[in-house]
Parts: structure tokens; C-alpha cells; sequence
């Protein structure tokens, strides 16, 4: 796996006081991405990513696909989108490493997440990634809700104690949510598909 891009980032700010300064970094691979193939069937999964929170091998072309990793002292997330090596096929998977350290369950009533996230995109005509931006997050505890929009990516979470479902939409598409939530921060990824168009990416967000 050939690596093109790597960034490194020192956060230390009021607004991630409750967990301190924290370093987070960004790792792209792959031969690059292109738009779904005519004629190439679409299909999208969250998955589980492997030792060293790797994204397991689904069977992508990983010399004609991208590759984004995401790290930050609450975990990691990362996703891969491409052609499906040998099939007329087009696939997105994204997850969560297991050892999210998001804190211990929250208390309060209601808490606002501010972090990053990054996605790609793909359809018939286009590819579109990695996009990536700041995102806020707001958790409703008691209607177990977890919502937030930056840009073009809406985050529709539904909550069942520290994990997070429901969806995050992107440009038409519906993608299904997965990951951890605590009183330190946030982590998810998400992973969905129509008929002409494959999304992947994810979120990590510290309480305010």
C-alpha cells in the first residue's frame, strides 16, 4: 500500500479542555479514486477494523482506490472506497477501531462534541475525496439523539447507552452510522450506497 499523504496536527484549545491536548493525525492510501463504472453494481458495509486498526481486506483494488485512516486519542476510524478487484463492482466499508477510549457513560442531560471528520464519494460521473471539515455534534441524552450538519454532511444519530446508530447523509445518499459516545468525546464512522453512488468516512469529536 503506497502512502501519498500524511498530516500531523497538535490540538491544545479551551474547547477540548476535558481532554487536554491531543494529537491527532490523518494517513491517505491507495492508487487514488474514481467514479463508479457504467454498468457496476454498488454496495457499501461498516466493518471492524483489524489489528492495528487497520481496514480489513474486503477485496477492494487497493492500486485503484483510496484508503483513509484517522487517529486521535479517542481512537481511530477509517474507511476504503474503489472497484472491487476482478468484479464489475463498486464497494465503501468504514469502522471503528474496538478500543475507542470515548470516556465513561455521560451524566448530563444534554452535550455538544466539536471535532473533525472526513468522507468520499462516489458516482457515475464523479469522485469526490477525502472531504474533510469541522463538525459540532449535538447529544440529547434523554431523547437519545446525537445530530449535527457541516457542509453538505448531515449526522442523524440514534443512541442505545454509549453506542451510536442511525445515519449520516451525504449529497442523496444514506449512510449507516456506527460508533462509541462518552464524557470525554465522540467516534463514528459510516458506510452506505444507492443504486449510483458509494459513500464512506467518519467523526471524532471531544466534548465541549
Amino acid at each position: 500500500m503506497r502512502q501519498i499523504a500524511t498530516l500531523g496536527l497538535l490540538v491544545c484549545a479551551s474547547a477540548l479542555a476535558l481532554a487536554g491536548c491531543t494529537t491527532s493525525s490523518t494517513s491517505r492510501s491507495g492508487g487514488g479514486g474514481g467514479p463508479i463504472p457504467a454498468g457496476a453494481s454498488t454496495d457499501s458495509r461498516i466493518v471492524v477494523l483489524g489489528a492495528n486498526a487497520t481496514v480489513p481486506d474486503v477485496g477492494i483494488d487497493k492500486n485503484n482506490s483510496t484508503t483513509v485512516t484517522s487517529q486521535t486519542t479517542l481512537g481511530v476510524f477509517a474507511y476504503q472506497i474503489g472497484p472491487v478487484a476482478g468484479q464489475n463492482a463498486y464497494l465503501g466499508v468504514a469502522g471503528v477501531a474496538p478500543s475507542a477510549l470515548v470516556g465513561g457513560a455521560p451524566t448530563t442531560a444534554s452535550a455538544t462534541y466539536r471535532g473533525t471528520y472526513s468522507l468520499s464519494y462516489a458516482d457515475r460521473t464523479e469522485f469526490n475525496g477525502p472531504v474533510s471539515g469541522n463538525i459540532t455534534l449535538n447529544a440529547d441524552f434523554a431523547n437519545q439523539r446525537l445530530t449535527g450538519q457541516s457542509g453538505d454532511l448531515s449526522v442523524d444519530g440514534r443512541l442505545a447507552g454509549q453506542t451510536i446508530g442511525g445515519t449520516a447523509s451525504y449529497r442523496g445518499v444514506d449512510a449507516d452510522l456506527n460508533g462509541r459516545i462518552g464524557d470525554v468525546g465522540a467516534i463514528g464512522a459510516f458506510a452506505g450506497d444507492t443504486n449510483d453512488a458509494v459513500l464512506v468516512g467518519g467523526f471524532s469529536a471531544f466534548r465541549n
